[in-house]
């Protein structure tokens, strides 16, 4: 068996939304419907089939904090996110056995946020939810998740973390836009790396236990620069001027094992998933694709990540595990 845990779908009703209240152009709509397995569901079955996919777990995009109308205003936020889960549990009810279902959640309050995770979850019954990181939006370390992050612990609902750097966030201060794909190619590793930081230098593995975060692109930065970052925690903890206050044990390097990872790597990379297994151990490593963002609308992406695992110096009952077992742990189905 083989289930994909981090695959993307969209839905045309909710493009329309967020453009209709976009004052900048939206550049989503026509990226989506340049994909044809984005938003056909018969195209994205016979991507399915054709590459022996038995379900996909679907986070979908576009994120919420896209438009900053919408993110930026609790009712708007809220109807968008509605929108898109409604969507996507209609999808999911056409086809129960092939597509798994993860919430978008509205992060502009407090209140929006656990009103529509308790609905989605509690409802709806989706497996999950998502949140989006990055530079221009709020910090997961931020108080205003507490109550979030105690209601997935204890429900033992996973939460899916993208990276959301846009375009316009530039590589240098004195440039309106980033160049050359940076914003994503190279920024989306850091915004998740960066959260990932943030989350476990908060300690928070130590105030929610056993609470499940899923890292896309086999968990960014972290286990490839893992001695370097362990290097720079023991070094800066010495000096005031850059001193970080943090509460969790030493080797701090050691917390970031708490994380799941998807094998998203964008091609033939059996070393990157080798790494992950390494650093973050077999159980914590998900097959995962980010289906459909490749030229072929994700068949080389599912062919790239499935080439890897085999190809990997790990046991066959450990593919096993990648392939399906652990993810289904992870998701309790």
């Amino acid at each position: 068996m083989k289930i994909d845990c981090y695959t993307h779908f969209s839905f045309e009703r909710y493009l329309s939304f967020l453009e209709g209240n976009s004052k900048k152009p939206y550049f989503f709509t026509d990226l989506f419907k340049y994909l044809p397995t984005m938003l056909n569901v018969n195209r994205r079955l016979n991507l399915m089939d054709t590459c022996g996919i038995d379900k996909h777990v679907i986070v979908p995009l576009p994120w919420i904090e896209s438009v900053s109308e919408v993110y930026s205003n609790p009712n708007k936020a809220s109807m968008a996110a509605q929108l898109l889960n409604n969507e996507l549990a209609e999808l999911v009810s056409q086809f129960p056995d092939r597509f798994v279902p993860v919430a978008a959640i509205p992060t502009t309050n407090k209140d929006t946020m656990l009103e529509e995770y308790e609905r989605t979850i509690y409802k709806l019954k989706f497996v999950g939810i998502y949140l989006v990181v990055g530079p221009t939006v709020r910090p997961l370390d931020d108080e205003i998740y507490s109550d979030l992050f105690s209601k997935a612990a204890k429900d033992g609902t996973p939460i899916w973390l993208h990276p959301s750097r846009p375009i316009t966030y530039s590589d240098y201060i004195n440039e309106n836009v980033s160049k050359y794909g940076v914003w994503q190619s190279l920024g989306w590793l850091m915004d998740s790396s960066t959260a990932m930081v943030r989350l476990t230098m908060s300690g928070v593995f130590d105030k929610y236990k056993n609470i499940k975060f899923i890292i896309h692109h086999h968990g960014a930065l972290i286990g490839l620069f893992a001695k370097r970052l362990n290097a720079g925690f023991s070094l800066f903890k010495n000096i005031k001027a850059i001193k970080s206050e943090t509460n969790i044990s030493e080797p701090y390097i050691n917390h970031f094992k708490n994380f799941y990872v998807d094998t998203a790597t964008q091609g033939f990379e059996p070393l990157l998933v080798q790494n992950a297994c390494m650093f973050f151990g077999i159980d914590h490593v998900l097959f995962g694709t980010d289906v459909p963002f490749d030229e072929k609308g994700g068949y080389d992406f599912t062919e790239g990540s499935i080439n890897s695992i085999n190809s990997a110096f790990i046991s066959d009952d450990d593919k096993k595990k990648i392939f399906s077992i652990n993810i289904q742990k992870v998701m309790k189905l």
